[in-house]
């Protein structure tokens, strides 16, 4: 269904943004387009759809947003699938949620919208046309968003700006806050708001497992979604790895991830000759946050959880293949990104919807046990 979804959205929605940017052209021929006042702002809409990691990702600029306009409601319209990514940042005055892709939900929630007639619109999506066409129809007098060729949507934003191609994520993002007057002095990622019972929840998963104040907590999370399979390591060398943080550091090693990737983990587990600890499928993603907030180390490939871990102030480890970690590594000076680019690299662009489903795996397979070993070491000496 969703990627019925994603079809129409390009064939069909490319055609709704071309035929209204047309009419908004004529209309501008014979209205003046209003200039941008910061004084005229009351209330701002953020539409961010997609994904955990893009979530995590916008909370700087979502600060950013409101830090400039304190006085003025933001809201932000999102998925319940990212819930626990935005519930209870400070910085939001209002969340809703919509399920795409039912129709209904979206129709329903275009109601609401509408009725709360927001000054402001920014469109943080970089691919999709309908929240373009969602971000026009609700008829505010500003609309923020990224241009890309091909997709029609430049036409239906007042302030357009160009999507950064060679900066990271989070500074992309941030070019959207700037476009509306804010000033960003420092660039840092924002913790997920954790509540005392999820530190506490880990507190004793830890002590039941054994995991003193004083251990060297490493968690590594080896999956990826199905429809990102090309992203993820060889098994036997995360068991090798594994092995070697626990022979050589005495690391505690934990494993992280969702149920529905308990047989990948239980394939590299069955390869190791140490035993390490299992959080697979038995922690909600605000208890991950609280894990990798305790860890000494997380060591991931290129997923959501990479980005929830460096957010929390933990030192990341991320190995890259088909996505380049200048637009996607893991964010922070003290972070690690391990990534031989080849000719065809990147073959994900996630930008123009692009997700690789290379079978190949030459970009992964280049990645040694040895070089992620060089770079433990590094972050351990940094310590």
């Amino acid at each position: 269904m969703l990627e019925v979804f994603r079809f129409l959205d390009k064939t069909v929605g490319t055609g709704i943004c071309l035929v209204l940017a047309s009419l908004e052209g004529i209309k501008r021929l014979f209205t003046k387009t209003p200039l941008f006042d910061p004084k005229l702002v009351k209330s701002i809409l953020v539409i961010k759809t997609v994904a955990l990691g893009d979530l995590t990702l916008i909370l700087p600029t979502l600060r950013a947003v409101k830090e400039t306009y304190p006085s003025v409601k933001l809201c932000l319209l999102t998925t319940p699938r990212v819930k626990e990514v935005v519930s209870g940042f400070p910085y939001l005055d209002e969340i809703i949620y919509f399920k795409p892709p039912n129709l209904g939900s979206l129709c329903k929630t275009f109601l609401k919208l509408r009725k709360k007639k927001f000054s402001l619109v920014i469109d943080a999506e970089h691919y999709y046309r309908f929240t373009t066409i969602l971000a026009y129809l609700l008829g505010a007098p500003w609309r923020v968003g990224f241009i890309l060729p091909g997709q029609g949507r430049k036409g239906l934003f007042n302030l357009p700006v160009s999507y950064p191609l060679e900066r990271h994520e989070v500074e992309s993002f941030l070019s959207l806050a700037k476009a509306i007057g804010a000033k960003v002095s420092q660039v840092k990622l924002v913790p997920l708001v954790i509540s005392s019972s999820d530190e506490e929840f880990i507190k004793k998963f830890l002590k039941e497992n054994g995991v003193d104040k004083d251990d060297f907590i490493v968690v590594i999370h080896p999956a990826t979604s199905l429809r990102a399979k090309a992203r993820r390591w060889l098994p036997e060398r995360w068991a090798e790895l594994a092995d070697k943080l626990i022979s050589q550091f005495k690391a505690k090693i934990i494993f992280s991830g969702a149920r529905s990737d308990g047989e990948l983990v239980k394939k590299i587990v069955n390869q190791m000759k140490f035993e390490p600890i299992l959080a697979v499928g038995q922690t909600t993603l605000k208890q991950f946050a609280a894990l990798t907030k305790k860890a000494n180390l997380f060591i991931g490939v290129d997923t959501g959880p990479l980005h929830v871990a460096a957010a929390m102030g933990t030192k990341v480890i991320g190995l890259f293949g088909p996505n380049t970690p200048l637009k996607w590594g893991p964010y922070g000076k003290k972070n690690i990104a391990i990534y031989h680019p080849l000719p065809c690299s990147p073959c994900t662009k996630q930008y123009l919807g692009i997700v690789s489903s290379c079978e190949k795996d030459d970009c992964m397979r280049a990645i040694t046990v040895e070089e992620v070993m060089d770079a433990v070491k590094k972050i351990i000496k940094k310590r």
